[in-house]
């Protein structure tokens, strides 16, 4: 939830939304309950798949400590405030939460993620959806920069996905969860990984040359993508679920610093008068 709504913002604040306690406090309230209310929805579910793998045995389905009753209700407000809070900044922001929901529980948890390796595609467009929600709640619309900005967290995705089920190839397995990284095997899957941040890299590098913002930030997201393939390839001849887990925590970084750095530049250029680089 944290990385989402760090791209949210970042979004937010680069499509030139005001910086209004009123709007952001409208904004976080949207992001937390529907982010919040869609993997909640997930996890009810999929709490029988969870219940067999060791990294979801203890979540509060699962594990006891929430009733179905109980859920089901959390669920409920939840998704009810952020619908109602996204239609209330403007009618593309609800759109987003909606297409979230859409493909995260219909066209992932429902349609693809037991069903086949290529599972995360649909919902990788659901966690892009809070990127594109938070440029459509400062643009006041969806345009090309917003959903280039959606797709720089699509085109990462597998890097997060693919790497973390591989180092827990035991629990997906028990669990029949098909994965690209457990099915096409090591060398295969890391070339459609590194083919897919080499899209990132071409998505950033549209989104300045279109925008005319966010040098620095795409100088330091390239250098950390070249350094993810570099390790994707290296992983690709010497695979290891050790080599695995720490690619997987590389992508986090690789990722939020989009989002850090590029609303940065641009709040230095509005409020402090300075030009990015």
């Amino acid at each position: 939830m944290a990385l989402l709504l760090l791209t949210m913002y970042g979004s937010y604040i680069v499509a030139g939304g005001p910086l209004d306690p009123i709007l952001l406090a409208k904004l976080t309230i949207m992001g937390v309950t529907s982010v919040g209310g869609v993997t909640a929805l997930n996890m009810y579910l999929d709490s029988d798949v969870d219940a067999l793998m060791k990294r979801t045995r203890r979540r509060p389905l699962p594990s006891g400590r929430l009733t179905v009753t109980e859920a089901l209700a959390g669920i409920a407000i939840m998704l009810l405030v952020g619908v109602t809070t996204a239609a209330a900044i403007n009618v593309y922001v609800l759109f987003t939460v909606l297409a979230g929901l859409y493909f995260d529980i219909i066209g992932y948890t429902e349609l693809t993620k037991r069903f086949t390796p290529l599972n995360i595609f649909l919902g990788s467009i659901a966690g892009a959806m809070p990127a594109l929600g938070g440029w459509a709640a400062g643009a006041g619309s969806i345009g090309l920069p917003g959903i280039m900005l959606a797709g720089v967290v699509f085109t990462w995705q597998p890097l997060h996905v693919w790497f973390l089920a591989y180092f827990l190839e035991d629990d997906y397995r028990m669990a029949k969860v098909p994965m690209a990284s457990l099915y096409y095997g090591p060398r295969l899957f890391s070339v459609m990984v590194a083919s897919s941040l080499t899209l990132m890299a071409l998505l950033i590098l549209a989104f300045i040359y279109l925008t005319g913002r966010g040098y620095v930030s795409a100088a330091v997201s390239l250098i950390l993508i070249v350094l993810a393939i570099l390790r994707v390839f290296s992983f690709a001849s010497t695979p290891s679920r050790g080599e695995a887990f720490r690619i997987f925590k590389l992508a986090t970084p690789v990722l939020a610093v989009v989002y850090i750095l590029l609303p940065l530049e641009f709040l230095v250029k509005v409020y402090v008068g300075i030009p990015p680089i």
